[in-house]
């Protein structure tokens, strides 16, 4: 049902129409993914994935942090999730809500979840950053790092997948952090959802150029 959704969606969506503050243009799926996916489902891949997410699409997601100024990471490094917001959330909750935040970016609404949270804020302690729409667009800038630490070693760094404009109207958002810190983190995106979409990570990795 959520497939059919998604398609129904990009389908019925006019070439200008945007679905959120950080939306480019929708686009109708392409054919070829379509196949894909149908590969896969009749495949038999109708039910959880790995619980992280993908392990493919984990490590391509850490090797292209350093792309954007931030350490790679491992596979066991990353955890993809269904949103840049549910990361935020996963995130907040993963490292306590008592725990001192300090956002080194991010929109309006992170900061409206931090409070809606009641997740205290901080100007030390832990550092996230929010790249938001911005990982895998062409225009991604490298983090300004006289905002950052000297030492990026430890941030925290949530984001989307949805600059894959080819995977459109498919969305993903992903947690890359030391394996010990996701740890926390992880256990709370597998409490609320367990894994995001199978047919989601498959387009991620479709539009990163990996085919059945």
């Amino acid at each position: 049902m959520a497939l059919a959704w998604r398609a129904r969606t990009a389908l019925e969506a006019g070439p200008g129409e945007r679905t959120g503050p950080l939306a480019a243009p929708m686009a109708t799926p392409a054919p070829e993914l379509l196949d894909s996916l149908r590969h896969h489902l009749l495949a038999g891949e109708t039910h959880y994935p790995d619980r992280p997410g993908m392990a493919e699409l984990r490590r391509l997601v850490g090797n292209a942090l350093p792309d954007v100024g931030y350490p790679a990471r491992g596979t066991d490094g990353v955890l993809i999730t269904a949103s840049e917001g549910e990361s935020l959330f996963v995130t907040l909750l993963g490292v306590g809500l008592d725990a001192e935040v300090r956002f080194l970016g991010g929109a309006d609404e992170h900061e409206r979840l931090r409070r809606w949270m009641r997740a205290a804020p901080g100007d030390g302690g832990t550092s996230v950053h929010a790249l938001g729409d911005r990982l895998f667009a062409v225009d991604a800038p490298p983090v300004d790092r006289g905002h950052a630490d000297d030492d990026l070693g430890n941030v925290i760094v949530i984001g989307s997948l949805d600059g894959l404009r080819a995977m459109r109207p498919f969305r993903l958002g992903f947690v890359a952090a030391v394996p010990e810190t996701l740890k926390g983190i992880t256990k709370w995106k597998q409490a609320s959802s367990i894994c995001s979409p199978a047919p989601s990570q498959r387009a991620a990795l479709w539009a990163l150029g990996v085919r059945p």
